[in-house]
């Protein structure tokens, strides 16, 4: 019972850290190559891109490296939030 408890617990913990940003996109949206650019610009490679259920841009990549998904905000275009795995 005890074990079930702890991880019921680190599982509700954990959850925010998971969680993607969410986006709400106006009438006028960045296009998408502009946050694919910034991103390759800064020496990334774009492996793969999608609009997550939270409506931002979404990109898979590398960097250095490193994989990573970066958050783009399509009405500003302006990156939210960079994840490496």
């Amino acid at each position: 019972m005890k074990r079930f408890l702890l991880t019921a617990a680190f599982t509700a913990l954990a959850a925010p850290v998971l969680a993607e940003p969410a986006c709400t996109p106006g009438e006028t949206l960045k296009p998408v190559w502009e946050s694919l650019k910034s991103f390759e610009d800064e020496g990334g490679k774009v492996l793969a891109f999608k609009i997550n259920d939270g409506g931002c841009y979404e990109i898979y990549g590398t960097l250095n490296g490193t994989k990573m998904e970066v958050f783009f905000d399509p009405n500003t275009g302006t990156e939210l939030d960079r994840i490496a795995d």
